[in-house]
């Protein structure tokens, strides 16, 4: 196979880690040394040339390829069957609309959050019950993580210069979670979106770290649960402000809660759009975007009006939303990630493609 990379021979593996950190090929934990076989492997797996190019990443504008994106796989952990997320994860933050470069350098602590659903959740062996957000899957852990050293590696995404994130968070590490279609009480989140039921699909959105909301949802009505998220979500802090996206994950039990009492996922997205809005008396406190920034909400409603509703939530797209994490109790608990306001960072989905002979 012919290998463009860069060769470099140590005695262990010992020395082969700390290579790795003596190259910044690392962001910080410990890698596995990407050897020649491992890179060998993912490339057959997935009937690729390693010279095909996916794209230019952001703001370092190196060239992603097959071959490069083998690596950082194979670093991250990354079995060869994990590899086909990973790229449409890639080709999907490289869309316009996702603003890959403004990402990986605001002073904003947005990251890329890599979502899953389809039949692919289960084949690969995602978690989608307690912990799903966090510890314990070698498939979300280490795809999310591929994800991140490509933006490390590849796009130059390195704090301090370029990437000015006042604080970051630990989905600057790895930031990946699958949706559970058996807790999930309606259409999956892609078919949703127009993709087939058949078809596994990678959703990617800018986004903070998950804010948890204890929904009450083992005891209280569906009513209040949706007030208790919409008061989660419309805080001033919040970049929504502005507009833009956020995701939303239910855990199994507010899903249920809200499906028993008729609610459907557009149901609850528009009662969300009602709820979660502060009063223009309150947002004027909060500077977020120009005055003269399309998406500034004086736009939206009446600036001189102090009653007038500010919505976090301009349209049904702009939240995600999908089912995912364990029963737990009664408290019922959820999470919501913020977006990155009007500035980008919007929804992108892509369709996994795997390869032929192991569809």
């Amino acid at each position: 196979m012919d290998l463009t990379s860069e060769v470099f021979e140590v005695d262990d593996f010992e020395k082969a880690v700390e290579l790795c950190y003596e190259q910044r090929w690392t962001d910080g934990l410990p890698v596995i040394p990407p050897t020649r076989g491992a890179i060998e492997r993912v490339i057959e797996y997935l009937g690729r040339r390693p010279a095909d190019m996916i794209g230019v990443i952001p703001p370092a504008n190196r060239v992603a390829t097959i071959e490069n994106i083998a690596v950082n796989s194979v670093m991250a952990g990354c079995k060869p069957e994990y590899v086909p997320f990973v790229i449409a994860a890639i080709e999907a933050m490289l869309e316009e609309r996702f603003n890959l470069n403004g990402v990986q350098t605001t002073t904003h602590n947005c990251a890329p959050l890599v979502t899953i659903s389809g039949p692919g959740v289960k084949t690969v062996g995602f978690n989608t019950r307690e912990g799903s957000f966090g510890h314990g899957c070698r498939a979300s852990a280490s795809i999310g993580r591929a994800v991140r050293l490509i933006l490390w590696n590849v796009g130059g995404g390195y704090p301090g210069e370029p990437c000015k994130t006042t604080l970051g968070h630990p989905g600057y590490y790895s930031f990946c979670v699958a949706e559970d279609q058996d807790s999930n009480p309606w259409e999956p989140t892609h078919v949703e979106s127009g993709f087939a039921a058949e078809d596994t699909v990678v959703t990617v959105t800018a986004a903070e770290a998950p804010h948890s909301i204890a929904t009450g949802a083992g005891y209280r009505p569906a009513a209040d649960v949706l007030y208790v998220i919409a008061d989660a979500i419309a805080v001033l802090g919040s970049a929504n402000v502005s507009g833009g996206e956020m995701v939303l994950v239910l855990g199994p039990m507010a899903a249920k809660n809200l499906a028993d009492a008729g609610l459907g996922r557009a149901d609850v997205k528009r009662e969300l759009m009602r709820l979660a809005t502060r009063p223009v008396r309150e947002v004027k406190h909060r500077h977020s975007i120009a005055t003269t920034h399309p998406m500034h909400w004086s736009n939206i409603v009446d600036p001189n009006d102090d009653e007038a509703r500010v919505p976090f939530i301009r349209g049904p797209e702009n939240l995600v939303l999908l089912v995912s994490g364990g029963w737990g109790s009664g408290v019922g608990f959820s999470a919501l990630c913020p977006g990155w306001g009007a500035l980008g960072g919007y929804t992108v989905r892509r369709r996994v493609e795997f390869p032929r002979r192991s569809a």
